[in-house]
């Protein structure tokens, strides 16, 4: 995808939040305004943690699919990681959305006390893959 079709795909998703912002400012409906707010700011507190982890090669892998396709993406980060096994992840990551079918991807990644727990769902439809500490 080029730049020009990253900026406009991402004014446009912009424009539609801040359109039902709007009409719901308009219909004086200021719960549903509370809500959207609160709902983008969490997003964004979620794409934070992951962006920060400590495998900085599988978080450019992820975030460059996030921007040059279709899925929408979300995040449950419950670590830091320890950047052990980055190109292993990230090779993974690659090969599984290659075959991936869906819209909504959910990646969680969870702290255990050996190993790290990471799981890439696709519209409900899970896998998982380990790192040891």
């Amino acid at each position: 995808m080029k730049e020009l079709d990253l900026y406009l795909r991402a004014k446009h998703d912009l424009s539609n939040q801040l359109q039902l912002l709007s009409i719901y400012c308009e219909l004086e409906d200021y719960s549903k305004v509370q809500s959207v707010v609160q709902d983008w700011s969490e997003q964004l507190q979620r794409e934070q943690l992951f962006i920060q982890l400590s495998w900085p090669q599988f978080v450019n892998t992820v975030v460059h699919h996030k921007l040059t396709t279709d899925f929408r993406f979300d995040f449950q980060v419950e670590t830091t990681g320890n950047g052990s096994q980055d190109a292993w992840l990230s090779a993974q990551f690659t090969a599984w959305i290659e075959q991936a079918e869906g819209q909504q991807i959910i990646i969680t990644i969870q702290e255990e006390a050996e190993r790290y727990h990471l799981t890439f769902s696709v519209d409900d439809a899970a896998t998982d893959y380990y790192i040891e500490k």
